[in-house]
């Protein structure tokens, strides 16, 4: 029986060298290789814990904030030999804030936000090296769509269309570089025309009607 003992707890004792080895090391030529856990410094608190492949991250990623070791506060999925990263940002009760793609740590095409306390969609967007081009989706919780806008080199550019919680269009806009260029269209809870004009270069400009009741009721020059 001692015999079978001192084997076990020898077999033990080996056990926990190999895991040990296992974690943390470097390869031949100094860089990571492996499965490697790190701590904030001078704490106990994981910081990050993941594989590399010589030197290079692969595979999932998942990344703590100081203070908060209850969830992860990014899960991020590494491609091989393609510098493309999937990545989902946590709360710290560990629901999602936004997920989307990075390249060379910029966000890149489709990017979905989330509303607090839900998975309900509260975002789309797209980017470009970090800036936003192209669509941008809004919505309400109730999973009615609030706004709808185009972008161009991160500054709205093209039709704007914003919309109640009921779904009825409220305001129909222009934008050019990040100014309001273009005509315009107010409308109230009902749909019903409210304000008709122009603005150009974020100033009105032109022609201003003004509604009530379906009926045009006053109009300027300006």
């Amino acid at each position: 029986m001692y015999q079978q003992l001192c084997i076990l707890l020898f077999l033990l004792i080996g056990m926990q060298l190999f895991s040990q080895e296992e974690i943390n090391q470097l390869d031949s030529e100094g860089r990571r290789h492996g499965k490697w856990t790190v701590n904030f410094k001078g704490t106990s608190q994981l910081k990050f814990e993941g594989i590399f492949e010589h030197g290079k991250e692969t595979g999932e990623f998942r990344f703590y904030k100081r203070g908060f070791d209850n969830h992860p506060s990014a899960i991020l999925h590494f491609k091989e030999q393609i510098d493309s990263v999937t990545a989902t940002y946590y709360t710290q009760k560990g629901e999602p804030i936004s997920t989307g793609r990075l390249i060379d740590q910029k966000r890149e095409g489709k990017w979905i936000y989330y509303h607090q306390a839900s998975r309900d969609t509260m975002m789309i967007e797209n980017y470009q090296s970090d800036q936003l081009n192209g669509l941008q989706k809004t919505f309400f919780k109730n999973g009615k769509l609030a706004e709808k806008s185009k972008y161009k080199n991160g500054k709205k550019n093209g039709q704007s269309f914003v919309y109640s919680e009921e779904g009825v269009l409220l305001q129909e806009l222009n934008y050019e570089n990040g100014e309001l260029h273009g005509p315009v269209t107010y409308y109230n809870a009902e749909g019903d025309t409210l304000i008709e004009g122009q603005y150009i270069r974020d100033q009105k400009k032109g022609n201003w009607k003004y509604f009530q009741n379906k009926k045009l009721t006053e109009e300027k020059e300006l």
